[in-house]
């Protein structure tokens, strides 16, 4: 620690300054307290007294007194606790002149070296160099004024290098390394005197350093081996060097040569060691993004090997029957990164694009679960796995579909989420298979305790219901803030579809097939499924063929298309019920009267239009008598059930006269109608008995 220095020379004079002496006003804490301020003042207006006043107080300065006019008692107390004047003098001297050299810094900071020129200083070294520039420009301004040091000193005859250095190595308000020898200092200083700022400078921080790779050819084939793809190691490469180097007479080198160059070349050669991909990760600029502000702004997709081991039973190439348990299954995840909540996930043996399709299904009907309606995200972002083929699929499923870079995995945030997963959520498991074995042994579980508990290890169905578990706590987790985040969604990102156009968009399709009594018989993941529809249009249709879309896992929501996309209907997969009695449940009735209730109201719907259309026709002709001769046309039957007698008769020539086309029953004839409308009604009762027909 610097100690206090009371001295001051003012006007070639060594004065004290009066804080340090009085006891009272503005005294320092480390007042000697010899006298009142008022009192001093007096003394040194006093014609009789010895104190002399050699600078009034001001801003920034300190009001002075002669050091020799004080009496001999006083000068001593001041000298046993600041030291002699004479030594602290000369430092104060030499500090008072010290000025930082700014110019110097920033000289310092623009210099440049290496063989590109492209190198900078390092800051410790910029502030050394003006450290060191500044205390010798003091040096050189106290050396020029050498009469004012010698008053400084005392009047005493000095060398003046000798006690440039002692003041030098004195002076450490500044972290400077200057010579410490007078000889040195002296050199040092001649020297930055004619060459300036740069004669501070390292030797080897300024010009190139000599190279034993000198030549355009030695660089290029140097730099050809260390960007070889096979990733050649230090000495390899110098051994191979060397081989040219010997018969083109040129300097050998080492391998720590190679390391040197290597480093330097870094950039060029990466590409070459770790391809394209990892230039464009590890070398090349990346751009920085924060997190979405609300919900449904931004959805990110992407398939992960669950590190978790099942057990299966498979048959060997010798066709016996064994378990294995190294099996794992693939999730593909669809994340939103507004607080990395999972909003969709299907579960499968391996990433496929129908698995992508079925999370991002999974992701937007739980939407509907959230917020009470169908929403598809504003931007969707994916891998390029099988790009061709889902970019139509991502592109319905979203405002905005934008791949991420081909290779660039760092695009993804859904990659440090996976490993989150596995390391917070997998890792508590039994069956729980580790990291990435490129992450070395000790992140993997012990392989001789996992042997003894493999037969512990769940079946698919188990993992599954693992996996299950582990998303909905997920998901529980965090949906309370997601919900509540949905509040600033802007409405021009809440892009809410139908079920119709989710299922029409986005479901998966069955082939065309014909509806039938038992509904429309598909296939789906290789079994069959029935679909059907109480809506009774539906079946006023059935000559149609028909498509189904559906959504993976939920069957009661689905949409049967025709061929020509013109008819669209909601239908459900068909309830099963037992066959025998004794298999049947209540929910079994509640279906079997759904059914029954449907098919009465068919049946009821049926009679109605055929008394409807057959009052047609009769109207049509009663109203027009020149229609009695179209038996041909119309093969209507009479009220025996022939037409083909009265359509030869026709062909004979027998006069319409003879005989009416259409027979009236002779119940008909024998009712007493008081209008025309009656005879109708009569005729109808008498001619179509539908309930023959439809009961049963």
């Amino acid at each position: 620690m610097q100690k206090t220095n009371p001295y001051e020379y003012y006007e070639d004079k060594l004065g004290v300054k009066i804080k340090f002496l009085i006891s009272d006003k503005s005294r320092s804490s480390e007042s000697l307290d010899l006298i009142k301020y008022r009192s001093l003042s007096h003394r040194m207006n006093s014609k009789t007294c010895s104190e002399k006043q050699l600078r009034r107080s001001s801003l920034g300065l300190d009001a002075l007194i002669e050091f020799n006019s004080l009496s001999q008692e006083w000068r001593d107390r001041i000298t046993v606790k600041f030291g002699a004047p004479v030594e602290q003098i000369k430092q104060s001297w030499f500090a008072k002149h010290y000025i930082a050299d700014k110019a110097a810094f920033d000289f310092y900071v623009a210099h440049r070296y290496g063989d590109n020129n492209d190198k900078k200083l390092k800051l410790d070294l910029v502030e050394k160099y003006t450290y060191n520039a500044s205390v010798l420009n003091t040096v050189l301004k106290v050396k020029k004024n050498r009469k004012a040091y010698a008053k400084a000193l005392g009047g005493v005859s000095f060398n003046i290098w000798e006690s440039l250095s002692k003041d030098v190595n004195a002076f450490r308000d500044v972290a400077h390394d200057l010579p410490t020898t007078p000889d040195s200092l002296r050199y040092k200083t001649t020297r930055f005197q004619k060459e300036g700022y740069s004669a501070l400078i390292s030797g080897k921080l300024k010009l190139k350093n000599a190279r034993k790779v000198k030549e355009k050819e030695q660089f290029a084939l140097l730099e050809e081996l260390i960007n070889k793809h096979q990733n050649f190691d230090n000495v390899f490469i110098a051994d191979m060097y060397n081989l040219v180097a010997s018969k083109m007479e040129w300097e050998t080198i080492s391998p720590g040569t190679v390391a040197n160059i290597k480093s330097d070349k870094k950039l060029e050669t990466f590409a070459g060691r770790q391809g394209k991909k990892g230039l464009k990760t590890k070398m090349l600029m990346q751009h920085k993004r924060f997190a979405p502000t609300a919900p449904m702004k931004y959805w990110t997709l992407d398939g992960w090997d669950v590190e978790l081991l099942y057990q299966k039973r498979v048959i060997n190439k010798d066709g016996h029957k064994v378990t294995t348990y190294h099996n794992r299954l693939t999730m593909v995840v669809v994340l939103d990164p507004f607080n990395k909540y999972p909003v969709g996930y299907a579960i499968g043996e391996r990433e496929t694009p129908h698995l992508i399709k079925h999370a991002i299904q999974n992701a937007i009907s739980h939407t509907k679960d959230l917020f009470g309606s169908y929403l598809k995200p504003h931007e969707l972002q994916s891998d390029n796995y099988q790009i061709k083929n889902l970019r139509p699929y991502y592109e319905k499923a979203t405002a905005n579909f934008n791949p991420a870079g081909v290779g660039n995995s760092q695009a993804k945030i859904i990659e440090p989420w996976f490993k989150y997963l596995n390391t917070k959520k997998c890792r508590i498991y039994d069956n729980w298979s580790g990291f990435n074995t490129n992450t070395g042994s000790k992140n993997q579980p012990n392989v001789e305790v996992m042997n003894k508990l493999k037969k512990n290890f769940p079946t698919r169905e188990g993992l599954e219901k693992q996996i299950h578990y582990i998303m909905n706590q997920e998901r529980k987790q965090l949906e309370r803030e997601y919900i509540a985040g949905f509040r600033n969604t802007e409405d021009e990102f809440r892009h809410v579809i139908s079920k119709e156009t989710f299922l029409l968009t986005l479901g998966f399709e069955t082939e065309f097939n014909t509806l039938r009594g038992e509904g429309l018989r598909t296939s789906i993941n290789g079994s069959y499924r029935w679909f059907d529809s109480f809506d009774m249009n539906f079946r006023k249709h059935s000559a149609e063929k028909w498509k189904v879309h559906y959504l993976e896992g939920n069957l009661d929501d689905a949409l049967a298309v025709s061929t020509d996309d013109s008819y669209r209907f909601p239908v459900i997969e068909k309830y099963v019920e037992g066959m025998a009695l004794a298999d049947r449940s209540h929910l079994d009735e509640i279906e079997r009267d759904k059914i029954d209730s449907f098919n009465r109201s068919a049946v009821k719907y049926i009679k109605q239009n055929n008394i409807d259309r057959a009052s047609t026709v009769e109207t049509l002709f009663a109203s027009n008598p020149e229609l009695n001769q179209t038996t041909a046309k119309l093969l209507l039957t009479d009220s025996a059930g022939q037409h083909k007698i009265h359509k030869r008769r026709a062909s004979e020539g027998v006069k319409a006269g003879k005989k009416k086309v259409i027979s009236i029953d002779v119940k008909e004839a024998q009712t007493v109608a008081t209008t025309f409308e009656d005879k109708q009604l009569e005729y109808l009762k008498s001619k179509v008995n539908a309930s023959d027909y439809l009961e049963d």
